[in-house]
């Protein structure tokens, strides 16, 4: 007897997801399986947490991180493109979108739309846009982690710590190619 079919939902950017079982990553944002949840047991207040200030404030940087962090990779991507290398294509692809997903979450705590991307600047070779990406993802991780200590709130403290867990992969990924 085959798996039935269900429907998950991730904590982390709220995105639901269909399946035998809970990915190991979630494919729109980057979260481990963890932060998965049966969609019938959604909380639907995920996102309604009452932020001091500190956090909010910490949540509107983050957000200026990861907008400019998506631009940036969309400026790799198109350049990718117009070398044709595919590896690039699909790497910067994803992580153009899981930064903009993460944008998008942040956006769901603060209450407010998602602002557009920045026209980012990047080089025309890959590896040196590898690189910064890895820089980018350093600071990101640094700020999150900090963020995380920062947070009196127990689902900001799981948030932050989740985009940290997510961006150290994205280091990981730079780092095998730098």
């Amino acid at each position: 007897m085959t798996k039935s079919v269900n429907v998950f939902r991730c904590r982390i950017c709220g995105d639901p997801y269909i399946g035998t079982e809970a990915p190991s990553r979630c494919p729109f944002c980057g979260a481990k399986t963890n932060y998965f949840t049966e969609a019938a047991n959604w909380d639907t207040s995920e996102f309604e947490v009452d932020l001091s200030e500190k956090t909010r404030s910490n949540l509107e940087a983050a957000l200026e991180l990861e907008i400019n962090n998506a631009g940036f990779y969309e400026c790799a991507l198109n350049k990718a493109k117009a070398q044709g290398d595919e590896y690039y294509i699909a790497k910067f692809k994803a992580l153009k979108k899981i930064e903009a997903e993460h944008a998008s979450a942040i956006c769901k705590f603060l209450k407010i739309e998602t602002p557009t991307l920045p026209d980012t600047s990047c080089n025309i070779d890959a590896a040196v846009n590898t690189k910064e990406g890895w820089e980018r993802e350093n600071r990101a991780i640094k700020s999150y982690s900090t963020f995380r200590d920062e947070a009196v709130e127990s689902r900001m403290k799981e948030f932050f710590g989740a985009l940290v867990e997510i961006e150290t992969d994205h280091l990981d990924l730079h780092a095998g190619i730098i």
